[in-house]
């Protein structure tokens, strides 16, 4: 069970990094917008996805630390810091998941399959709001991107039965 938990964690970060990968330049300005169609004082996109990575560097251990970039609070990076900080940060993840799934370590009383649930619903979240902000700020993503999400979750080679 551990490595599909793995491969679960794996397909749900190829998702973020296709996203990221996607997103035109002037999207990770965006923030969702109110009622009245002023611009909220939430996340921008940068922000949002510097904020995941955030939760991550929290879970991760300090021991698996080693390598993964950090960024200000409020910093607002660009699209390769980003991506190089979700390839730090995931792998940490994985390495923390695995050994707290081989081990049988709890996280302030909490098992692995909790940290991973935990972790996948916390970003999809943030996935919406990303999208949401970009949408109503009037950048378009590719059809394919925005379906193209989903495909992830049913590419033959993901066999966890």
């Amino acid at each position: 069970m551990v490595q599909e938990a793995l491969e679960v964690w794996r397909v749900h970060e190829e998702i973020n990094q296709f996203l990221l990968e996607r997103i035109p330049a002037e999207g990770f300005d965006a923030v969702t917008l109110l009622k009245n169609g002023k611009p909220s004082t939430g996340r921008s996109v940068s922000r949002a996805f510097a904020h995941l990575h955030a939760v991550r560097v929290a879970h991760i251990g300090r021991e698996f630390l080693k390598g993964v970039p950090r960024f200000e609070t409020g910093a607002s990076p660009g699209r390769d810091e980003l991506l190089e900080a979700f390839r730090g940060s995931s792998r940490g993840i994985e390495q923390r998941l695995e050994r707290i799934l081989e081990t049988g370590e709890r996280i302030k009383d909490r098992c692995g399959l909790m940290l991973l649930g935990y972790l996948i619903a916390h970003e999809s979240h943030h996935r919406g709001q990303i999208l949401l902000a970009l949408k109503q700020s009037g950048v378009r993503m590719p059809e394919e991107t925005r379906f193209g999400i989903w495909e992830h979750w049913f590419r033959p080679k993901l066999n966890l039965v």
